[in-house]
């Protein structure tokens, strides 16, 4: 296989191109002037300079690609939209286009499973083991989402319209040894005293290694029941939220113990409030609370893989305490809750 990848020098793209290697394939990597590469160069990975904002390095990227697997995305909670639409939807676009044209078989697109979710002031959502069949909602309070559910149907319309071999792929709270985005960000929170939960009730999870997901978008390069399909993946393991973060906390160095727990109204309301403060002010820094956080502290939420596993013949293969260990190991090789948090 003669890989492409966008991507490829993040937490979950790296794990990929590593799979790539490890089982002969060719890769090619976007990657930004300012990216760090050595890993990517190590692994003999062939560099091809550009970003999601340059169409031209787009146009360019899918020549002399087998499979194309599109990972890069604006992952934010707080930015303008023009952003998403430009990073999110125009260059998967662009993207789609050119893999066309360079005769690309297949075109798996990393989605996530957060563009199901529904919250207002009146209530967050309660997704309980949900499939592929799960609507989109009808209007987002939030850029990413938006911008990630109309790349999703772009990319589908391209196997419908194009006989592009496209595919969907939603992971749910990915996690792992490697992540220094969302683990460093929960870990100074609970250092700080300011993680606490939102809402009532149970908040269920279904959590997503790094490891399995990578082998996830490995088996939808190559199934032949894949193209024109969304697929939800994960470990298989439905987990209280609290309980996960302690997990990963623990594993980071951490032992945080839920305090208090904020009103679900009035902790949108309050993140609703400060988003119109900060956006009449415009700030390119996101404010302390913004509702898509709100969502993610107090929404329960798991989803189905009996999918992936029918027509992928995926199977979790690192189990949770496993993988914790893995990332414990890590947080050590780093030099501890410190050096994590740098």
């Amino acid at each position: 296989m003669r890989a492409v990848v966008t991507g490829g020098t993040g937490f979950i793209g790296g794990r990929l191109v590593e799979e790539l290697v490890a089982g002969g394939h060719r890769v090619k990597c976007l990657v930004r002037d300012t990216s760090d590469v050595k890993m990517l160069k190590e692994l003999g990975a062939e560099l091809c300079h550009g970003d999601l904002g340059d169409s031209e390095s787009l146009r360019r990227l899918p020549e002399g690609g087998d499979v194309v697997f599109h990972l890069a995305a604006l992952v934010s909670d707080w930015g303008e939209r023009r952003e998403f639409r430009r990073y999110n939807v125009d260059a998967t676009k662009t993207l789609l286009e050119a893999s066309v044209k360079a005769g690309v078989r297949r075109f798996v697109h990393m989605s996530s499973s957060t563009v199901v979710w529904k919250s207002d002031f009146w209530s967050v959502h309660n997704l309980n083991d949900i499939d592929e069949t799960y609507p989109y909602r009808e209007r987002y309070n939030d850029y990413y989402n938006e911008s990630k559910a109309d790349a999703e149907k772009l990319v589908l319309r391209f196997c419908k319209e194009d006989g592009l071999g496209t595919v969907v792929i939603r992971p749910s709270n990915v996690w792992g040894a490697g992540d220094l985005v969302i683990l460093p960000r929960i870990a100074a929170a609970a250092r700080k005293g300011i993680l606490h939960p939102m809402g009532s009730g149970e908040r269920a999870v279904t959590p997503c290694h790094v490891s399995n997901l990578a082998r996830a978008l490995l088996l939808a390069a190559v199934s032949g029941k894949a193209p024109g399909n969304i697929y939800f993946i994960n470990d298989g393991v439905k987990i209280g939220y609290l309980d996960f973060l302690k997990k990963q906390l623990k594993a980071a160095g951490i032992d945080w113990t839920p305090g208090f727990s904020v009103p679900y109204k009035l902790a949108y309301s309050v993140a609703a409030l400060l988003e119109l403060v900060y956006r009449a002010g415009k700030s390119k820094k996101p404010p302390v609370l913004t509702r898509f956080a709100v969502a993610a502290l107090a929404g329960s939420r798991s989803y189905s893989i009996e999918k992936a596993r029918r027509e992928l013949g995926y199977a979790p293969s690192v189990d949770m305490d496993e993988g914790m260990k893995e990332m414990a190991d890590w947080v050590k090789l780093l030099g501890g809750t410190d050096a994590l948090l740098k």
